[in-house]
């Protein structure tokens, strides 16, 4: 477990260093306790004006609903501003439509 002060200097250095991207999926991250696994497939429409967020958790499979922290509302509202509901919240930087995470995280 982390400590509030080194989170809050991650992601200072994420937002100094980093892209907003990075900054983003720390964020969600730590505010919601999901794998990387399962951030990575969601769409700027899974999580925008939301209260509540159903995945399906690629470890186990298993379909889980979870409440969005309400800190995390503004957050998700400052990222995706600019983005369409049909767009990965954390896109490839590679090009391709399908996020770059989700090959490295296996399942």
């Amino acid at each position: 477990m982390r400590t509030a002060k080194e989170i809050e200097d991650m992601k200072w250095a994420l937002r100094r260093y980093g892209s907003e991207r990075n900054y983003f999926l720390f964020v969600f991250g730590t505010n919601t306790g999901l794998r990387v696994s399962d951030i990575v497939p969601l769409t700027v429409g899974d999580v925008r004006d939301k209260s509540h967020v159903v995945i399906r958790e690629q470890k186990t499979n298993k379909t889980k609903r979870f409440m969005l922290p309400i800190k995390l509302w503004e957050e998700i509202e400052e990222y995706t501003d600019q983005m369409s509901d049909a767009e990965y919240l954390f896109p490839s930087r590679k090009g391709n439509p399908y996020p770059s995470l989700s090959s490295a995280c296996g399942g």
